[in-house]
């Protein structure tokens, strides 16, 4: 949970962050949401709060679940894993500002934003070809995405498409 203060205090301090959403929105979105109110949930993982305050935030699995589709997922759809109701939808991402969440910004988080994190000269062809269009596909099914072939520093590391 955090404040308007306390975004606009982190913002100040130049900090960057680390979004669980697996625990946050997921598993006890709806606890949260009995302890603080609805009219509180828009500070649970306030990630559209953030962003707009230029602060940098990845997304994490913690390895679990061991995809970055799910907290894709989470930022994107704000459901949890007892009601389709969302948590908080003021503070949903769009796709493209998810799918930067968990690469762009983790990067950021590393210190490694010259090296990683966007495609582009000097940096490592890091990419990766999914197995559906994470921008139009039906939402639900984001967490379903899988990776069909993985570049890493322009050597490809997993390929299902020429197996």
């Amino acid at each position: 949970m955090y404040s308007k203060d306390e975004i606009a205090r982190i913002k100040d301090l130049g900090l960057v962050l680390q979004a669980y959403s697996n625990r946050w929105i997921h598993y006890e979105g709806e606890s949260l949401r009995r302890k603080y109110g609805v009219e509180n949930v828009d500070r649970i993982l306030p990630m559209r709060d953030l962003l707009d305050a230029g602060i940098h935030v990845a997304l994490a699995t913690d390895n679990v679940p061991p995809s970055m589709f799910d907290p894709i997922w989470h930022v994107v759809a704000r459901k949890t894993a007892e009601s389709d109701d969302p948590l908080g939808s003021t503070q949903a991402l769009s796709r493209m500002e998810a799918l930067a969440c968990a690469t762009r910004e983790g990067a950021w988080l590393s210190f490694e934003e010259d090296v990683k994190g966007t495609l582009e000269p000097g940096k490592y062809a890091d990419l990766a070809i999914f197995s559906d269009d994470l921008l139009t596909m039906p939402e639900n099914d984001i967490p379903n995405v899988t990776s069909v072939l993985t570049m890493t520093g322009g050597r490809i590391v997993h390929d299902t498409l020429n197996a």
